[in-house]
């Protein structure tokens, strides 16, 4: 049986976004679309209410898909516990997990939430982020773009996802990474100040980008790649590039066992203006 996308949803209007985006993901795919429903009974002696309320949001939610992805494959799960919980579980055996988020202002960026940060550092499958009120004007033709990171098993993981969301939109893909100057730079600057100096170092980043991607090309010859390269920071230059970007791609190691965020897939969770998909890479 194919593997599931998993939508998890809660009634409100940024789940139904993802919803959305799910079902075009799952026909894109052709894989089935799960939409799960996870609550609490709050112990007062209303299980059969909340239980009713839960079992008719989730209808809900599955008669709106259904009437909009004719043809796509969709069902609905109602649980009891943990939402957190029962996502990453599901995710252990799923394409991708999908969830709605929102904007709360342009100073503070955006809101990902509680649940969602903790499913965005557990699950063992991708994770997509889909904002609220950035989805209906995202550009249908608009490239997906991928931050490369420098080790090659972890950029493995993010390009054989953002490869296969290339092709299977026929968009084309911005593999990006940044470079930083080594750090004799701020101990002798001057020793950068040469143009040609400052280019040999990005031509040699350069060079390791190409090859890496030479695999993955061959693999996908029918996507156009192009080569993204640039000084400064990785998080800036992701949430630049995602400004017209239709999906951004990055990676999410594990350390000591344990899965964690990290700090440049923070900045772009909650600043980006795209949706974002957050693949684990170990």
């Amino acid at each position: 049986m194919p593997q599931p996308v998993i939508v998890g949803v809660d009634g409100t209007s940024d789940s139904l976004l993802a919803a959305d985006w799910g079902a075009r993901e799952a026909r894109r795919q052709e894989a089935p679309l799960v939409l799960l429903h996870g609550y609490e009974r709050s112990g007062f002696g209303g299980e059969g209410y909340e239980d009713d309320e839960a079992g008719d949001l989730l209808d809900t939610s599955v008669t709106w898909v259904r009437e909009r992805h004719e043809g796509v494959e969709v069902t609905g799960e109602l649980a009891v516990g943990s939402e957190t919980e029962l996502l990453v579980e599901r995710g252990e055996d799923a394409r991708m997990i999908v969830l709605g988020s929102r904007r709360p202002g342009p100073v503070t960026g955006f809101f990902v939430g509680s649940v969602g940060l903790r499913v965005l550092s557990r699950a063992a499958c991708p994770v997509v982020l889909i904002r609220g009120g950035t989805v209906s004007h995202r550009p249908r033709n608009g490239e997906i773009v991928v931050g490369v990171p420098e080790d090659a098993e972890e950029a493995d993981a993010v390009l054989e996802f953002a490869f296969r969301a290339a092709a299977t939109r026929g968009a084309p893909l911005r593999a990006a990474r940044a470079w930083h100057l080594p750090p004799v730079a701020t101990r002798h600057p001057a020793a950068l100040a040469l143009a040609e100096t400052r280019g040999s170092l990005e031509a040699a980043h350069r060079s390791g980008l190409l090859e890496r991607l030479g695999p993955w090309r061959r693999a996908h010859p029918e996507v156009t790649v192009v080569e993204h390269v640039e000084l400064g920071p990785t998080a800036e230059m992701l949430v630049s590039l995602a400004a017209s970007a239709q999906l951004l791609v990055v990676g999410r190691r594990s350390r000591l066992g344990t899965r964690y965020v990290g700090h440049v897939a923070h900045s772009v969770l909650h600043f980006a203006d795209a949706p974002i998909a957050l693949v684990p890479t170990r």
